[in-house]
């Protein structure tokens, strides 16, 4: 099968790889698209280390599971699916106490096991998800869509807040999506000076798109006292993002760290303990959740696709995701 094997920093190649074959519990399924995440590109840019070498990236996986091993259900033959990420063991005190996602014996699709960016891919049968009333572009946006909803389980979120997102690449642009149908106060999107994805940002729910400078502004203007947002979405892929976090929420405000970029970060300590601040990282979620979310029309993903190429062109397709006015790139497999 052709697959994009990645080897290092910026070393993505095409290649032709021998095709899976599932076994006992384990499905395989013939990927029609997946998205390439910002974990993906960090990792493609080096700031995220590679768990192993060579690897297939890819976990914003849609496809038709086409055969199944011998100890998996039949009935998933020929059915859209999606699949979540965390291959956990159901034993360890973590998975019997529902955190599977932090099974310490986990593996983890496209990640430390080879992922989606291939014409197949495996997975064990109880991590897929049937998703035959959605689109393929929906089916692939349900693995970060559910992160949204884990953020919002761990960090609640309660109408009128004040709530600013920093970044507006895909999971901050979800996230708006999602955290309008709270009924926010304010509900602000921040971004770098003129960003190509403003108006994008306004017609999904923000009330409205700002620099940080002008946050500050706004936050002095329109928050109790001036003393900044109820909470925070830290969706900007940058190791400067925490910091513009921590100087905008207010005393006692919540910060949801959504960003993955692997790289150190560097930010006012003192400040974040004297505002009494929580900082809560979120990241994989419940799909049940993500799917409903997307039956029910509430959430659009299709705006948010801004270029999509087939697998056999994925390194250009990979160079092309780091320009500012790309926010979600497709890989299609017909």
């Amino acid at each position: 099968m052709k697959a994009l094997v990645l080897y290092g920093a910026w070393d993505l190649r095409l290649e032709e790889v021998s095709n899976p074959v599932p076994s006992g519990e384990w499905v395989r399924i013939r990927v029609r698209r997946v998205g390439i995440c910002g974990t993906d590109k960090a990792f493609y840019r080096g700031s995220y280390k590679l768990y192993r070498k060579p690897l297939i990236p890819g976990h914003e996986i849609a496809g038709v599971v086409d055969r199944v091993g011998d100890r998996a259900p039949e009935e998933l033959l020929g059915k859209r699916v999606t699949t979540e990420i965390n291959v956990y063991c159901r034993r360890c005190w973590y998975c019997r106490h529902g955190m599977p996602s932090h099974c310490p014996y986990r593996e983890t699709i496209g990640i430390s096991i080879n992922g989606g960016m291939a014409e197949y891919v495996l997975t064990r049968y109880d991590l897929v998800h049937v998703t035959e009333e959605l689109s393929w572009a929906e089916t692939a946006f349900v693995e970060p869509l559910a992160s949204i909803v884990e953020m919002i389980e761990m960090a609640p979120v309660k109408p009128l807040m004040n709530i600013a997102v920093i970044g507006i690449g895909t999971i901050g642009l979800l996230a708006i999506q999602v955290l309008k149908l709270y009924n926010p106060g304010l509900l602000v999107a921040i971004a770098r000076p003129g960003s190509p994805k403003a108006d994008l940002a306004k017609r999904l729910g923000a009330d409205h798109v700002l620099t940080y400078s002008e946050a500050q502004e706004i936050a002095r203007k329109e928050t109790p006292e001036g003393q900044g947002f109820d909470y925070i979405v830290e969706a900007t892929g940058s190791s400067q993002g925490l910091e513009m976090a921590v100087n905008l929420v207010r005393p006692r405000g919540v910060i949801a760290a959504k960003t993955t970029h692997g790289a150190p970060v560097s930010f006012n300590y003192t400040l974040m303990v004297v505002k009494e601040a929580r900082i809560i990282g979120s990241r994989c979620g419940p799909f049940d959740k993500a799917i409903r979310l997307l039956k029910k029309k509430v959430v659009q993903v299709e705006p948010l696709i801004t270029s999509t190429y087939k697998l056999e062109d994925g390194v250009e397709a990979f160079k092309k995701s780091f320009r500012r006015d790309q926010v979600k790139i497709h890989l299609i497999n017909k």
